[in-house]
């Protein structure tokens, strides 16, 4: 189907040598640059085509007798050209500098099809690239972290953005998480190569300093963030953030209806190809990550004080009267996702060691202690913070101290994951 380009151009400044439109049309058609064939022109001198290129040219007359600024202009027409896509894709830029040449100053696109129909053919690229990168982060964030890693991997300002947008996606938001498909995709990409450190509190940053083994881990650490290294042969290597942002540049003129050509489609397909296979690849590895230690200590603290965050924010609503009856009968509680109560008092490494070995002591547990009711029974009802326990159980496994192991389950086909200390 034969796409339209249409423009309005005027001379304002009268460097224009004709006047009526049928001298107008003669002038296009002797520019040789313009034409594969000889044009030919209708009778009525109002119309040019080119038989070899499939190239149909029209002009008419624009009034500026109503103009309120600026003079009455005497040359001031429609040009109206339209062709197959590719035929008429170049032939735009030659038409608008042969244009200029010939004197009209003013020179303003009215109707591009062409530039319709790349953007609609470079949606679709990004749609995908979009929601593929989206699934890597989820995947890698939750193995790696667990379910609250969009409070720890995530700044609060894109997290408070966010949320600011929740009321542009009003099915879905209500029934699943949908904070990272609210992210906009610049924001998106930057989860993966702007990554900033979890460590934000002076107190904090002074600790790493003093307990740095070497000037280059602590820059990783502080100033490169606790998951670029992470990335860092998958993405990094393969010049990934180079290639996002010029994405999203393409992706930018795309939301706002901008003008393209040729190369622009060219460039978002080839752009394409390689992000989808960095994605792909590092999708490949995820499972042969392992957060280190020191990370793991990283998160916890990091939940931990969210946690403390949100428990001095409840205080405040309390103090000043803004909690409706079910928070404050739940005094410092919050409901979970699941709908039950999750406490918000913190343990400590050794904390938790110690509740452990009175826990494996008691008559409730008499031939080994479950995990989960360790954490949601025993500890929960002290009032500990599961996630919290959850993350501090799983960084114990790691230095040794603590064994997650499997056990036959009396109640049911599968097996019961239980936890003791290791002596």
């Amino acid at each position: 189907m034969p796409l339209k380009f249409e423009l309005l151009c005027i001379d304002q400044q009268e460097k224009v040598k004709f006047k009526k439109p049928k001298n107008f049309i003669i002038n296009l058609s002797t520019i040789e640059s313009l034409w594969h064939s000889e044009p030919l022109i209708s009778d009525n001198y109002l119309e040019i085509n080119d038989n070899s290129q499939k190239i149909k040219v029209s002009v008419q007359p624009f009034d500026t007798s109503k103009m309120v600024t600026g003079g009455r202009f005497s040359s001031a027409y429609y040009i109206i050209a339209e062709g197959e896509f590719d035929d008429i894709e170049p032939f735009r830029i030659k038409l608008i500098d042969q244009l200029r040449d010939l004197g009209f100053d003013h020179r303003q696109i009215l109707i591009d099809h062409v530039s319709n129909d790349i953007a609609l053919r470079i949606y679709p690229l990004i749609n995908s690239i979009e929601s593929l990168l989206r699934k890597y982060i989820v995947k890698f964030f939750i193995t790696k972290i667990g379910t609250d890693w969009w409070s720890v991997a995530v700044s609060k300002e894109n997290r408070d953005k966010a949320d600011s947008k929740k009321k542009n996606e009003v099915v879905f938001t209500k029934v699943v998480v949908a904070n990272v498909a609210l992210l906009n995709f610049d924001q998106l990409g930057k989860i993966i190569y702007s990554q900033s450190s979890i460590f934000t509190k002076i107190e904090d940053v002074l600790s790493k300093v003093k307990a740095a083994t070497d000037l280059e881990s602590l820059k990783q650490e502080l100033l490169e963030g606790n998951y670029a290294k992470y990335f860092k042969d998958t993405f990094e290597q393969n010049d990934f953030q180079k290639k996002w942002e010029q994405l999203t540049f393409i992706r930018n003129k795309v939301a706002h209806n901008n003008y393209f050509i040729q190369k622009d489609l060219n460039l978002a397909n080839e752009l394409y190809d390689k992000l989808k296979q960095i994605i792909n690849n590092a999708d490949s590895s995820i499972d042969a990550l392992t957060l280190s230690i020191a990370d793991k200590e990283a998160v916890i603290k990091a939940i931990d004080d969210l946690f403390e965050i949100e428990k001095e924010q409840k205080q405040l609503e309390q103090q000043e009267g803004r909690i409706n009856e079910e928070i404050e009968d739940s005094c410092l509680q919050v409901t979970n996702t699941e709908g039950s109560v999750q406490p918000y008092l913190i343990l400590s490494e050794e904390d938790l060691i110690f509740q452990l070995g009175e826990c494996s002591k008691s008559p409730d547990f008499p031939n080994f202690v479950g995990l989960k009711s360790f954490v949601r029974d025993y500890l929960g009802r002290k009032g500990y913070s599961f996630n919290s326990s959850y993350a501090l159980i799983n960084l114990l496994e790691d230095k040794g101290k603590i064994e997650i192991y499997e056990v036959p389950n009396p109640y049911g086909a599968f097996n019961t994951t239980a936890i003791k200390l290791i002596e």
